[in-house]
């Protein structure tokens, strides 16, 4: 009777172990459950911040659930606390640790005083227009992957991210940079050039407008007849004055220079994220439009030009690519060099950008 008695104490006793251990493991499980902490505190439980730079990304957020949560738990519905947990429940995971994406750097100091001779002049500024000031390493060319497209940076915090807004000034019958721009990137572009003879005001598409009017220096009618208004002009008649330009891009043959001291002398360029626009020197003007009359740049043009150039720079645009245009080659006299006369220069707004996005270079 008592052999029998111990062996029920011993059943008993382990039934109860038994019965303490699944309790508590039922405890944490509810306690798992309880949101004592809130998933981010962006406000949409479905954001997360991937590079831990204040972007908040669904997509990624999704993503990063997927892979480190069990595959039931990842689905945006909440049916029942104990099948299938809400995604805000889960503890915040550690983010990415965020890379810059733009590199600063420290340039050579180019002489450009009016008593340098030309040569040397010359040398300086095709120099001064092959320096990049900032390195973009996420740098895509849209459009025609020659002469046409132009170059965009898309490392944070600049890129194309609908809703984003585009002004295109220049077509010349080439599409493939607006086309890109809207198809690829869903930005609405706005598209102007009063030299389509054939070709009147209508939606290229739901997102692409064109008009026929141009960019200048000033507001009227140029002697071609051609209808042109300022920058600023353009962004107070379509609305946009205090809107975020996500890229701005003209090639008006020359009149850049013109356009250029105009909106240096307002506030235009204020909410204007990226620049894209081809320059010319007067050997462009020399070989494509008066080639009867040649001319060739002298010391106070390329001062002239690097003034205005310089310009972008005070109000805190850097480059960071260039191009030459192969079309616009030509030689000097006084020795054996070839230069470009047409340099398609692309810019970003350093204002848009804090210190957590960029490296110095040493």
């Amino acid at each position: 009777m008592s052999g029998f008695w111990n062996v029920s104490m011993q059943s008993k006793k382990k039934i109860g172990l038994f019965s303490c251990v699944a309790f508590l493991i039922i405890v944490i499980y509810i306690f798992r459950l309880i949101p004592w902490r809130s998933y981010n505190h962006h406000g949409n439980v479905f954001e997360y911040d991937e590079y831990g730079d204040g972007d908040y990304d669904e997509r990624a957020r999704i993503n990063h659930a997927r892979k480190h949560v069990p595959k039931w738990n990842y689905t945006k519905e909440n049916i029942g606390i104990f099948i299938r947990p809400r995604h805000d429940w889960m503890p915040t995971p550690k983010p990415t640790k965020f890379v810059p994406q733009i590199v600063v750097k420290k340039n050579e100091e180019l002489s450009f005083s009016p008593s340098l001779p030309l040569p040397k002049i010359e040398e300086n500024f095709y120099k001064f227009l092959e320096q990049k000031d900032v390195i973009c390493k996420q740098d895509k060319r849209l459009g025609f992957q020659h002469d046409g497209g132009y170059n965009v940076c898309f490392s944070p915090p600049f890129g194309l991210k609908k809703p984003c807004l585009v002004y295109s000034f220049g077509i010349g019958n080439d599409w493939n940079f607006d086309d890109a721009v809207s198809k690829i990137y869903g930005c609405r572009d706005l598209a102007f050039d009063p030299s389509l003879k054939d070709l009147k005001n209508h939606n290229r598409s739901n997102l692409i407008t064109f008009q026929k009017i141009g960019l200048g220096g000033r507001n009227g009618i140029n002697s071609k007849g051609w209808k042109m208004k300022t920058l600023s002009q353009h962004l107070k008649d379509e609305g946009h004055t205090k809107s975020i330009i996500d890229y701005l891009k003209f090639d008006v043959e020359y009149t850049e220079w013109k356009i250029l001291a105009n909106i240096l002398s307002d506030n235009s360029l204020d909410n204007v994220k990226q620049i894209g626009f081809e320059m010319h020197t007067p050997e462009f003007l020399a070989k494509f439009k008066n080639k009867n009359n040649p001319k060739h740049a002298t010391v106070d043009d390329y001062l002239k030009m690097v003034k205005l150039l310089k310009g972008l720079e005070k109000k805190n645009f850097r480059k960071f690519n260039h191009r030459r245009n192969p079309f616009c080659e030509y030689h000097v006299t006084y020795a054996v060099k070839t230069y470009f006369s047409c340099y398609e220069l692309h810019y970003v707004n350093m204002n848009f950008v804090t210190s957590n996005y960029t490296i110095v270079e040493n």
